[in-house]
């Protein structure tokens, strides 16, 4: 296909221009951006108008049945994933829907069969499976330097990072969870990708919400650096903290942690594999590779920085799929599994019990 891609979005917000509209903005050569729609007029227009689009719309129907459409965004809050995903492909169009894929498992199972039945693609936006870093790891574990990868840990712990009070992120309706889905998906997704994505067995995970019920001490502003985030009266019914470990049927496990809020020095997020070969430490600085060599124990910093935009080499990745009819990196089918984790870490926090898979 040696055509210019024609391109729309739902969802021009923050992930929705910062990410998708910028990222396919700089591939000018392989791809048209032509409509963006989005619920609120005023910010449809102003995403048009920026980067170059000739349609706007508030009702994505409207805009696949009027725009003949390669590839379409979505970067909605999460409850409209499925919907608008589903809607695309039935019209014939490849999507590219943001992380998490769907609410929950049985969503992401829906348009994964969207998907198939109608013969377009859908990648989901898992953006640090992308990173110099991220692809330089997967390779070097496929070589088999890690040897077996039996225990791994990842987690995303913030200081104080609750979004807002009333936006969608903190209501379970529209979000699907708080940091289990939000964090978790990105670190857990990540090693589960580097393990080689093992079939999960059971999981153990405990919830805890001891700050994002605080109410703000200044009404109707966002307090940045406390716990207090947020509006009054807003809804915040999902868990501020989640922690636990999954066992996988390989027999592997991987211990995890993600908070929005907690009493530490510092935010930051790791990921650590442990093989019989060797090992991986990775966080927010860089990554280590551990080893025996000559009878010592050797840890290597590889030369390997993440130097692109935020989406930019997944976006550039779903071009070159679409265009060569190459199967995304980052396919729903893996997307269903990570949901079907995420769902059993949620029920098995309410019930206190280790959950199977």
């Amino acid at each position: 296909m040696s055509k210019k891609l024609r391109y729309g979005i739902v969802g021009a917000g923050g992930c929705g221009c910062g990410k998708h509209l910028t990222s396919y903005a700089l591939y000018p050569d392989d791809v048209k951006i032509e409509a963006v729609c989005d619920i609120v007029p005023e910010r449809a227009k102003a995403a048009a108008k920026k980067y170059g689009a000739s349609k706007v719309y508030t009702d994505y129907v409207e805009m696949f049945k009027e725009v003949k459409l390669d590839i379409v965004s979505v970067a909605t809050p999460n409850c409209f994933h499925a919907p608008v995903a589903i809607a695309a492909l039935q019209a014939g169009i490849n999507v590219h829907s943001e992380k998490p894929i769907a609410l929950n498992a049985v969503e992401a199972q829906a348009m994964t069969d969207a998907k198939n039945a109608s013969g377009k693609k859908l990648m989901v936006g898992l953006n640090n499976r992308y990173t110099e870093m991220s692809l330089w790891m997967k390779k070097y574990i496929d070589e088999g330097h890690l040897g077996e990868i039996y225990l791994a840990r990842c987690g995303w712990r913030r200081q104080r990072g609750i979004p807002g009070r009333g936006s969608w992120f903190t209501q379970k309706a529209m979000s699907g969870g708080g940091p289990m889905i939000d964090l978790g998906v990105h670190f857990f997704d990540l090693t589960m990708f580097l393990m080689g994505y093992p079939a999960p067995a059971s999981i153990s995970a405990s919830m805890f919400a001891k700050f994002i019920n605080v109410e703000p001490t200044v009404k109707g502003e966002l307090v940045k650096g406390t716990t207090n985030t947020g509006v009054e009266g807003g809804i915040c019914d999902v868990e501020d903290l989640a922690t636990g470990y999954l066992k996988t049927k390989s027999g592997a496990g991987i211990n995890f942690e993600f908070s929005w809020a907690s009493n530490i020095e510092n935010e930051f997020n790791y990921l650590e594999l442990l093989g019989t070969k060797g090992g991986i430490m990775m966080n927010e600085k860089g990554f280590k590779v551990i080893s025996e060599a000559s009878g010592a124990v050797l840890v290597s910093s590889p030369q390997v920085h993440n130097t692109t935009g935020w989406g930019e080499n997944e976006t550039k990745h779903f071009i070159d799929c679409v265009k060569n009819d190459k199967e995304p990196m980052s396919p729903p089918e893996q997307a269903v599994t990570m949901m079907r984790i995420i769902d059993a870490a949620y029920a098995s926090a309410a019930s206190g019990k280790e959950v199977k898979l």
